[in-house]
């Protein structure tokens, strides 16, 4: 599922920031008509995301400025290079963000956890830069587009933001698989590891299932929701 995040949050937008692109390839992004590609570390919402890029110049020879028609490795322009086309590029943000990456280890830095995805295509294969009302519809930013990061308040977030399954009151940090935060009460820890980056509480943990009784499905009052497993509402902090 592309979005981890779900509806029920508490936060103060002060503490979104709002300059980082997603870092990666159009392929690195959702495409909600490839099956293969409706969910992925680089592009779902509720990643926990570390500063790639926080380069905007100020030496001798640089180029960058906060918007960069430049490069495109993400275009959605499809050929650009016809004869008698003056200019046809695709603009991005230039600084950039990446999953926080489990090689990096327990006590990496956490910006935040992404509150939109980044997808370049609906379900019917259409570009959705043709199409920005439904972009926003499916609470997503374009390829290159600056996405928003939450670094602290309260979220509600699927069973896929994390490495494991934490339990209430466990203290969420890096974790060995890309993107998400691991816990105590998951497979790969026994305690909080030395040194490691605590950057929330896990408040409270629940479940849902959308199908419905007669499809053998528990969706009574109460447990409905669009997205079927475990949800765990967390406080984040991420200095």
């Amino acid at each position: 599922m592309a979005i981890r995040l779900l509806p029920f949050r508490d936060y103060d937008e002060h503490d979104v920031v709002n300059i980082y692109r997603m870092d990666g390839a159009l392929s690195d992004f959702i495409d909600l008509s490839d099956s293969l590609k409706r969910s992925t570390a680089n592009g779902d919402a509720g990643v926990f995301v570390k500063v790639k890029n926080g380069n905007l110049g100020g030496n001798p020879g640089d180029t960058w400025d906060p918007i960069d028609i430049a490069t495109n490795p993400a275009s959605l322009l499809g050929k650009t290079d016809y004869p008698h086309v003056g200019r046809n590029l695709y603009p991005q943000t230039s600084l950039s963000a990446e999953p926080i990456n489990p090689s990096d280890g327990v006590a990496q830095p956490v910006l935040g956890v992404t509150l939109r995805q980044t997808v370049a295509r609906d379900e019917l294969g259409e570009n959705l830069l043709y199409n920005p009302v439904k972009k926003d519809e499916l609470f997503g930013v374009l390829p290159g587009e600056a996405v928003p990061v939450l670094s602290k308040g309260m979220v509600t977030l699927t069973a896929d933001a994390f490495d494991g399954a934490p339990s209430v009151g466990d203290a969420l940090f890096p974790s060995p698989a890309a993107g998400t935060l691991g816990c105590v009460s998951g497979a790969a820890y026994s305690s909080i590891p030395s040194g490691a980056n605590v950057v929330g509480t896990v408040l409270a943990s629940g479940a849902r299932d959308d199908n419905a009784g007669s499809q053998g499905g528990s969706n009574v009052f109460g447990k409905a929701g669009y997205q079927s497993g475990a949800y765990y509402i967390v406080k984040l902090n991420c200095a």
